[in-house]
């Protein structure tokens, strides 16, 4: 790495670190005692969740644990000798869990059914049970700002709901609960840094194998509203960060004189 990509590091290193310690203090993501289990996948995300959380563990003013658990899902051709010894340099505990959800993704969902639905339903049971084996009480996971925005307008488009990804809540397993760091960090930002860190990124080829999903078809949309306004995901983070109620169409919400005065 020359001066130039130490440099570009360092202000990377910076940003994420100064982002994630902001959200981890704003949802109090990150208590004394807790036992997190990080969900790595090996992609570019989870691996820079991993990265920056070991760095935090070694300066944050409470103790906490970190398991890194990689979910072996079965599928051909997964090259499950990446994480283990990637684990084994970083020094951090892990587990390596093999369940094969593939041949059931795969078997359950025919024609132009997209695969993630049941996918992260089937890995979302699978960890969830695994924390609690593991006695993890949260779990986090490597989701980024353009998650949290594109599932807002998959939601307001195709569900006609108001929701996105909650930065930290508690799941329906009995004392564990989600947490994801990263949620107001841009994934250029992280792809930059694991670029430079020159990571064995380990593919889904299960996730991009389909055409036509809508949630390319919203990535595509976003980037193009990006080129016209490059404050576009910033200014949709600070909507949902400051939603109006009372301006919205639920019945239950509306408060007569109160609502008609504020105009």
């Amino acid at each position: 790495m020359d001066a130039v990509q130490q440099g570009t590091t360092r202000k990377l290193e910076k940003k994420i670190n100064s982002e994630m310690g902001k959200a981890i203090a704003d949802f109090g993501m990150i208590e004394e005692g807790d036992k997190i289990m990080v969900a790595v996948s090996g992609g570019k995300d989870s691996l820079c969740l991993l990265h920056f959380l070991t760095k935090l563990q070694k300066k944050a003013p409470v103790k906490f644990e970190l398991l890194a658990v990689n979910l072996d899902q079965g599928q051909p051709g997964f090259p499950d000798h990446i994480l283990p010894e990637l684990f084994a340099e970083w020094q951090v505990p892990h587990h390596i869990e093999y369940r094969d959800t593939y041949s059931i993704v795969v078997e359950k969902i025919k024609g132009s059914k997209t695969y993630c639905s049941l996918c992260s339903r089937l890995r979302r049971g699978v960890l969830y049970n695994l924390a609690a084996r593991m006695e993890c009480n949260k779990v986090a996971l490597g989701h980024h700002m353009d998650d949290l925005i594109e599932t807002f307008l998959m939601n307001a488009f195709y569900s006609g709901q108001l929701a996105s990804m909650a930065p930290h809540y508690q799941t329906e397993k009995k004392g564990i609960s989600i947490i994801r760091p990263l949620y107001s960090i841009e994934e250029s930002l992280l792809a930059e840094y694991a670029s430079l860190q020159q990571w064995p990124i380990v593919p889904c080829n299960l996730c991009g194998s389909q055409e036509g999903m809508k949630r390319q078809y919203i990535k595509s949309l976003l980037n193009n509203l990006q080129k016209e306004n490059p404050m576009i995901k910033s200014s949709i983070m600070n909507a949902m960060r400051n939603p109006e109620p009372e301006f919205l169409l639920d019945p239950k919400l509306w408060v007569g004189e109160v609502a008609s005065s504020s105009h």
